[in-house]
């Protein structure tokens, strides 16, 4: 246990074994350097927020990352590499998983969180969705800060930059892209015949249905349609905030890897208070060794990480923590509540496509010679789908209102994933399987991140409470429909042939009943969690933080990455994270002025 002294809040610190030489492996080697900043968590809005005040070369920042660089993963390089990053049980992976999901069966799904530097964005899909600007909207509204607007946010923090391979021209629209930001965003696009067959689909359906319309660009604040997927890479590389934010910071900006933060705790020394007429004082951290930081301590754990970094720490509800034998520091009910998470179902369709194969050893050779070839994209289809349903659409016929946040919000994504051979699955139609994901943008169902004791090396319990409501079922199953319809388009039907995941009956027949079946033993953690440490407005009764991101009761303590965001956007993560870490970056900033 380290010892707080001169009323600086220590960390409990778990030391794990060194994988790289980047920057420092070891709190001993900080010995006598004294921080303004330290920023806990080394992921997607950790490396953004450090890069930011980096900026000011007057500042000391310390980022804290429990896992290893990731320059030293070899795969969080090579997009097309990303499945050996994701799966489970990997050194770079925290290896969640949930809690028995009681309105899908009971299942116990992973709950894949990076642990490495960059964190999702070194770890993800790649995919880059800005999502609807009724979602930043919404934000705006129910934070009382305008500047979470989308026309606020798109000039100054949504701005990638495109770097399209020869075969995406007409994939995006230019407009909607800028020259001068961080990350590379790419439209990248490989030569595949589903890809080509949805822009034949998505003409001929236009003719008779709304549902599909032709969408350039996902990105432009309505991401309604059928359009293009673009991704986080650049020259054939993953870009990430580790490789986008971190590599380019000065030698004022210093990473401790491999480093564990359990929690935050108060000063022991009998000659000082934590008391502070903004709330208690938790301001800067101290190590054995003597690191300080003397204005703000900034948590970036992620969803899970920085709700039980909170909770280990007394910050959370009275009653759950006291039960534990943790002493409440701060009453807060919000701590790791409302979690929300995509429910996401996979399918399959049965088809005479051929398989989406390569010779891994010829691209890996090419990759490594010139960064291009199959490996320099990710490996899922190049074409990616959004769907808004009426007022008079079936899940809204009971009365249930509408969960997206407004008229440009689609209610289902269609992803794409590709063409393969599953043993069982073959037809006497088509011998492949078109697998692809539908996945529910805007679920009602809210869970929880708890602990199950009070020891801070034990996981949380991950209770994304999917399907508790039954609209979100009911939208799921809508998206189902709304698959059917799509490929029922004549330019599929001589290559797909209807859904094999789930199969019809023998008389060919998919009743609601059998899909109902099929969603409440099959939906999945679409891995977009947000809102465990909402942002609410000044003088809220609910909410972990404010509009400036400071933890409530709290002062030199604050919150940046996506437990804050109250809402789940329409799409994935990754981009409004950056948004929001942005954001967050220039508060901070302009508070030290």
């Amino acid at each position: 246990m380290l010892l707080a002294r001169r009323g600086i809040y220590s960390l409990l610190l778990l030391l794990q074994v060194a994988f790289c030489a980047v920057q420092f492996q070891s709190p001993d080697d900080l010995q006598g350097v004294e921080y303004d900043f330290i920023v806990v968590g080394g992921g997607l809005a950790g490396g953004v927020v450090a890069t930011r005040l980096g900026e000011n070369q007057g500042f000391k920042v310390l980022v804290i990352e429990a896992g290893p660089s990731n320059d030293d993963i070899f795969a969080s390089q090579v997009p097309g590499l990303e499945p050996n990053v994701t799966m489970t049980g990997t050194r770079v992976d925290w290896n969640y998983t949930t809690t028995p999901q009681i309105h899908v069966n009971g299942r116990v799904d992973p709950y894949t969180r990076a642990l490495m530097l960059g964190g999702c964005s070194s770890h993800n899909g790649m995919v880059y969705t800005r999502g609807s600007r009724d979602d930043y909207d919404r934000w705006a509204s129910v934070t009382g800060d305008d500047n979470l607007s989308w026309d606020k946010n798109v000039p100054i923090v949504l701005q990638g930059q495109p770097l399209p391979n020869p075969n995406a021209t007409g994939h995006y629209d230019p407009s909607l892209h800028g020259t001068h930001g961080n990350v590379n965003v790419s439209a990248p696009y490989h030569v595949h015949p589903p890809n080509d067959l949805m822009v034949e689909a998505i003409k001929e359906l236009s003719q008779s249905s709304d549902e599909f319309p032709a969408l350039l660009d996902m990105n432009g604040g309505r991401p309604i349609g059928m359009g293009w997927d673009q991704d986080t890479v650049g020259g054939g590389l993953r870009s990430s905030s580790a490789t986008a934010y971190l590599a380019h910071t000065g030698d004022n900006v210093h990473i401790l890897l491999n480093t564990r933060v359990m929690r935050i705790m108060p000063p022991t020394d009998d000659h000082t208070s934590n008391e502070h007429p903004d709330g208690t004082d938790i301001r800067s951290i101290e190590f054995a060794t003597s690191p300080t930081g003397g204005k703000e301590l900034i948590i970036s754990g992620g969803v899970i990480n920085t709700p039980q970094i909170l909770l280990n720490s007394g910050i959370g509800p009275k009653g759950e923590l006291e039960a534990l034998g943790i002493k409440s520091l701060i009453d807060n009910p919000s701590v790791g509540k409302n979690f929300s998470d995509q429910p996401t179902l996979f399918i399959g369709l049965s088809t005479n496509l051929p398989v989406d194969g390569f010779n891994m050893t010829a691209a890996l050779a090419e990759w490594l010679g010139s960064h291009t070839g199959r490996l320099a994209d990710p490996l899922h289809m190049a074409s990616l789908g959004w769907v808004r349903f009426p007022t008079t659409a079936n899940p809204f016929k009971d009365g249930s209102p509408d969960p997206a946040a407004g008229p440009n919000s689609p209610h289902i994504e269609l992803y794409f994933k590709n063409v393969t051979l599953i043993p069982g699955q073959e037809t006497e139609m088509g011998d492949a399987t078109l697998l692809m994901n539908i996945v529910n943008l805007h679920p009602v169902s809210r869970g929880s991140i708890t602990l199950t004791t009070s020891s801070p090396f034990d996981a949380p319990a991950i209770d994304t409470n999917a399907l508790a409501v039954p609209v979100d079922t009911a939208i799921i199953l809508e998206g189902i429909r709304s698959v059917q319809r799509l490929f029922s388009a004549q330019t599929f039907s001589s290559s797909v042939f209807g859904l094999v995941a789930p199969k019809a009956d023998v008389n060919g027949t998919l009743s609601d009943e059998a899909v109902i079946d099929y969603i409440t033993h099959n939906v999945m953690p679409d891995l977009h969690g947000v809102a465990t440490c909402s942002m609410a407005h000044h003088g809220a009764d609910w909410g972990v933080v404010n509009p400036e991101f400071k933890v409530r009761g709290t002062t030199g303590l604050r919150i940046v990455d996506a437990s804050v965001l109250p809402f789940i956007p329409s799409g994935h993560t990754q981009a409004p994270v950056y948004a929001i870490a942005e954001r967050a970056s220039e508060v901070i900033k302009l508070s030290w002025k």
